[in-house]
């Protein structure tokens, strides 16, 4: 393995010293002028943490690196006066030089030209200490010397220690030298670590570049220090060295900015102006006002990154931290999203912006609620509490007045209490005018009623919430919230039409947020309505990529593994499929009826039979069982109980009747020709699966569709009608290959 090889490039500068200016506000340094480790401070560890991908991604810096001539161009160097001065050109260590990882940094002196003509004579003999000091220092550190140019030296260390012990080395004795009629005599450097290629003793490649860039914006007496460079330093810096932060920096040409830090020691100076850069706060001001119309717009990932790159650099407002949290929730960044939104909260608070501060701890109540935190969700609902108290008829009181809605009804068991606080919620929505309140009210006591069994009556308010969702009515955050609720009670009573007409209407607000439209469950249910349809590539994509986005929120995880596995179930995958129910159980999700159909695929229908009983006896509501029953109607005809799958089909029967589920009565059809085929009564069975595989065309539900068909055909061909037979098993082989090879 090449070894790591920090590069020191050496700039000369003999200029007036510019008055003291204080570091900027994020830096290490205190105003007192004592040395803070950049190590021990928690909000600098954090922006090193968020830039590491920005430092590697520096390594690949597009600015050309400029020849020794074009140097001399650009800076007015006159050549034949440094040969003069007994400088050469171009001079090489004797050192070996490193291999590996290289840093560059550009060299000037600052207002020599001005100074060789003044004092030739005097220059000549500072130039000569300046070159034996510096070179002294590189080589007694273990440095190899591999360019110079004029007053510039390049050199390369296997070590970042070793390399910064020579800068300051080079500092400290640079200061204790007499200088005379071109004084002060000032030194400005910088270190950078990169992969470089060597070849004859010198350097090329991009680090070299940035070193460059990095060294223009500099001050004589000063040492910088890229961010890959301080995160190797780190553990390890000389004893009473410390790293100040000067935060991101844009340097000229160069891509991606650089995180750039000040070695801070007891016999360097301190204190320089700004560095020459553009300014950090206007570049960050410029990023905060594009964040701010791409999350108006709700370019999600644009706003993201804007956003978070202005954080790097200044500590944001607390409303654009919001943007910023909320930001990261539409793009799936959800463990990042609760640390910006606490962020938030607090800020907010210190701002006396107590309604703000209030919504921001309902969101995050919620989002801990389905990481199944309950004691921190409660604890911010409790801080939403107090600050709502004596602010009755606010947009915060109705917010909270939702929270507790569903509280009532999901964990306290309440339906009369939830419906109640819902039409409360409801009604501060109509007051304010708010659309969004109101719209997450209606959808809220509409589910109530369809779970308590009043489906019509609550598919009606589901509907009515829906149409201002897609009509561009509400916020993002409510026309998703909407969305995302409409998709779950339409899959607890199989309405799959239903759901799929309002995702055709909402498509524009769809396609809007093609890449980060559904976070979390919602995109689970999406999934779910896109394997029904026959998509299955596209449904296991953005199950994988919910997985990924889910981390801590272990039931929705386990939900998303379960439809994976329903998805390779129907493709034959049997091995997949058992693993991903196993995995889905592992994460808390109870993996049927998908494992109890496994079972039965695998000869194990008593095992099936058990793992479906065991689920109807623990979900008593006839919403909750009407999903197992299917599946347990196959499993007591395999078992030779026809009885008992009678019994389950008429409570299938009655729960189609009371969801209108075209789905369910699509399953039960298909149940009542199972039993007329055992009964002996062919012509029924036909009737009832051309009922079936009417019903599930309908639907466009295709794998559904083709297995109809190829019990229609297998009862055809045992009635002697092998015409009708072959064409109805055709079809449902075609449609199952079309499906295999991923096409709907």
């Amino acid at each position: 393995m090449d070894r790591a090889v920090a590069v020191v490039l050496i700039r000369s500068t003999a200029s007036a010293v510019p008055s003291p200016t204080r570091f900027p506000k994020d830096t290490l340094v205190p105003a007192s002028g004592g040395a803070v480790n950049v190590a021990s401070s928690p909000a600098s560890s954090a922006r090193r943490i968020r830039n590491r991908s920005a430092v590697d991604e520096g390594f690949s810096a597009i600015l050309s690196f400029p020849t020794r001539n074009s140097i001399a161009e650009k800076r007015h160097i006159d050549i034949s006066r440094r040969r003069y001065s007994g400088c050469p050109i171009m001079s090489q260590s004797m050192t070996p030089s490193p291999t590996g990882t290289v840093t560059f940094l550009f060299t000037d002196v600052e207002g020599s030209t001005r100074r060789w003509e003044a004092h030739q004579d005097v220059m000549k003999e500072a130039m000569a200490r300046h070159d034996a000091i510096v070179r002294t220092s590189i080589e007694s550190r273990g440095g190899s010397v591999f360019t110079t140019a004029g007053d510039a030296f390049c050199s390369a260390f296997s070590s970042p220690l070793h390399a910064i012990r020579a800068a300051i080395e080079i500092q400290t004795t640079l200061a204790a030298e007499e200088w005379g009629d071109v004084s002060p005599f000032l030194v400005r450097m910088a270190l950078h670590t990169g992969n470089a290629d060597e070849r004859d003793g010198d350097y090329f490649g991009p680090p070299l570049n940035r070193c460059a860039r990095l060294l223009s914006i500099g001050h004589g007496g000063q040492i910088l220090v890229s961010a890959v460079t301080a995160q190797l330093l780190l553990a390890d810096l000389p004893q009473g060295v410390s790293l100040g932060d000067l935060g991101g920096q844009v340097l000229k040409d160069l891509d991606q900015p650089e995180h750039v830090f000040q070695v801070v020691h007891p016999d360097l100076r301190t204190e320089f102006p700004a560095l020459r850069t553009s300014s950090p706060v206007r570049d960050a001001a410029d990023l905060i006002a594009d964040g701010r119309q791409a999350h108006a717009s709700q370019q999600w990932e644009v706003a993201y990154k804007a956003l978070s790159a202005a954080s790097e650099s200044i500590e944001l407002k607390s409303e654009d931290l919001q943007r910023l949290g909320a930001t990261a929730y539409w793009t799936g960044r959800s463990g990042e999203a609760v640390s910006i939104k606490e962020k938030a909260y607090g800020k907010l608070v210190q701002e006396g912006k107590m309604q703000a501060a209030a919504l921001t701890a309902l969101d995050l109540a919620f989002l801990y609620k389905y990481k199944l935190a309950k004691a921190v969700s409660n604890a911010w609902v409790a801080r939403a509490e107090r600050i709502v108290q004596d602010a009755a008829g606010t947009e915060a009181h109705g917010y909270l007045l939702r929270w507790q809605s569903v509280h009532a009804y999901e964990s306290e068991g309440e339906p009369e209490k939830a419906l109640s606080l819902a039409d409360q919620t409801i009604a501060v929505g109509i007051e304010l005018g708010n659309r969004s309140i109101e719209a997450l009210g209606l959808m809220d006591k509409g589910r109530f009623l369809v779970a308590m069994g009043r489906v019509d009556e609550g598919m009606a308010l589901v509907d009515e919430s829906m149409v201002a969702a897609v009509s561009g009515e509400l916020d993002p955050d409510a026309t998703g919230r909407n969305y995302c609720n409409m998709l779950s009670v339409c899959d607890q009573v199989a309405d799959y039409q239903r759901a799929a007409e309002w995702s055709d209407a909402a498509e524009a607000w769809c396609s809007q947020h093609s890449d980060s439209a559904y976070p979390g469950i919602c995109r689970v249910f999406r999934a779910e309505l896109k394997w029904l349809r026959g998509d299955w590539d596209a449904a296991t994509t953005d199950l994988h990529r919910a997985v990924d986005e889910l981390t801590g929120y272990t039931p929705i995880i386990g939900a998303a593994l379960y439809q994976i596995g329903e998805v390779e179930l129907r493709a034959g995958k049997l091995e997949e499929a058992e693993a991903h129910f196993r995995s889905a159980h592992e994460h808390g999700f109870t993996p049927l009826p998908g494992l109890a159909r496994l079972r039965l695929v695998e000869g194990e229908a008593v095992a099936a039979e058990r793992l479906l009983l065991d689920a109807m006896a623990d979900h008593p509501q006839p919403l909750d069982r009407a999903k197992f029953l299917p599946s347990l109607i196959d499993t007591e005809l395999a078992l030779g109980n026809p009885g008992q799958a009678r019994i389950h089909l008429t409570e299938l029967e009655e729960t189609a009747e009371l969801c209108n589920s075209e789905a369910m009565r699509a399953e039960a059809a298909d149940r009542r020709a199972k039993l007329a085929v055992t009964d002996g009564r062919p012509e029924a069975a036909i009737q009832d699966l051309q009922a079936a595989v009417k019903r599930w065309m309908g639907l466009q539900m295709p794998y559904e569709t083709a297995q109809s068909r190829l019990r229609l055909g297998e009862v055809h061909r045992a009635a002697g009608n092998e015409a009708a037979a072959s064409m109805e098993i055709d079809s449902a082989n075609t449609t199952l290959e079309r499906l295999a090879l991923g096409g709907s």
